[in-house]
């Protein structure tokens, strides 16, 4: 073979080399394209991840976990989804699913956005794709709740009870800073106001005024009252999301009622009273005058809904004429126009108002000092 075809055959040798180094290193860089890129490659071969399961739009309980389920376990790089308000607590993958935990709760009454990332991403699957919200809605608690709750932060007459799994929440160990103690103490008033005790229950002082467990009495709103008025609420005894951020803020600062619980008992019996009770003790006994024949004093629990130092009182007599007393002092409305005031009388201890329980007017400034909106009057 001569030189020059030698010389060409060496030529195409190389040139085979150098193309299938090309190829190779074409490849290589195609493999490693495909280890860097994301799930969702060109190559288009894995499914994408779906949602299987989510929060029902409406909770009952706020201490409850949350769960969102994907089509595969979720992969350790996946965003987790968020709240909106932001809400305290963790999520944790198990299985299949994503699972919040809340810290202390989801506060009563309101309204949350949760939102799934677009990026979302099951092992062996691409991305969600497209990022979905749910608006999860967290229901009021009941009125056994309320009384609960209430009556652990001394606003009712009554020891509260916790169930099983609060006692057993204050029996962990895990809750050692103090961030970690207020929401301990702020899950377990939520605990017991989302899910509490049928047990009713008893009366810690004596002659307590009567609680109908369950049921948004006059007692239970009274002592609403009382704490609405104490944080600077609207003094409505009707329990609504501010309030009820307010109860649970409470609980977990452990902010008690400041003062004894108080409460006015009125006695019809000859010679009628009016005593003043703060806690287990009578603080205050007076002769009184309730309402005559035709304009009786209405027996019964009542809440003092409006006070007054002083003011002009007008109505009906029982003969049918017209009065107008300005000035009246000292006013506790309780029941319509009834309310505990000031009144000069000859003497204290019979009927003799139109249907107001009088006092002595010293007296009556007494005891407009000792009481405040949401106090009880009970009247029998």
């Amino acid at each position: 073979m001569s030189a020059i075809k030698v010389a060409k055959l060496l030529g195409l040798i190389a040139l085979l080399a150098i193309g299938l180094a090309a190829v190779g290193v074409g490849a290589g860089l195609g493999n490693l394209e495909s280890h860097l890129s994301s799930a969702s490659d060109s190559r288009g071969m894995l499914p994408a991840t779906k949602l299987t399961a989510l929060p029902h739009h409406t909770i009952s309980d706020g201490t409850s976990a949350i769960r969102v389920r994907l089509s595969g376990a979720p992969a350790s790089f996946s965003p987790r989804p968020t709240f909106a308000p932001a809400v305290a607590g963790t999520w944790a993958i198990r299985g299949d699913s994503e699972i919040f935990t809340p810290a202390s709760t989801l506060d009563p009454c309101a309204t949350y956005t949760l939102t799934i990332p677009a990026a979302s991403t099951a092992l062996s699957h691409s991305p969600l794709g497209v990022s979905r919200t749910v608006n999860v809605s967290v229901e009021c608690p009941t009125v056994r709740g309320l009384q609960q709750i209430l009556a652990r932060l001394d606003y009712l007459p009554y020891e509260s009870h916790s169930t099983e799994r609060t006692r057993a929440l204050q029996g962990t160990a895990a809750y050692t800073t103090h961030e970690s103690r207020a929401h301990l103490a702020r899950r377990v008033a939520a605990i017991d106001a989302f899910d509490p005790t049928s047990e009713r229950p008893h009366a810690r002082i004596g002659d307590a005024p009567p609680l109908e467990y369950g049921q948004l009495d006059e007692t239970t709103k009274g002592a609403l009252t009382v704490f609405q008025s104490n944080h600077e609420l609207e003094p409505t005894g009707e329990p609504d999301k501010g309030t009820w951020t307010a109860l649970l803020t409470a609980a977990e600062k452990h902010e008690r009622d400041p003062s004894p619980y108080t409460f006015v008992t009125v006695s019809e019996s000859i010679p009628e009273t009016l005593e003043v009770h703060k806690g287990s003790h009578t603080v205050l006994t007076t002769p009184a005058n309730t309402g005559v024949a035709g304009a009786e004093t209405a027996q019964g629990i009542f809440p003092i809904f409006s006070r007054f130092t002083s003011t002009t009182m007008t109505g009906t007599n029982p003969d049918g004429s017209k009065y107008s007393d300005p000035g009246v002092p000292w006013v506790n409305y309780f029941n319509g126009g009834d309310a505990v005031h000031g009144f000069p009388r000859g003497s204290y201890g019979t009927p003799q108002s139109n249907g107001c329980v009088e006092l002595p007017i010293e007296t009556a400034h007494t005891v407009y000092g000792m009481l405040q909106i949401g106090d009880i009057v009970e009247v029998s």
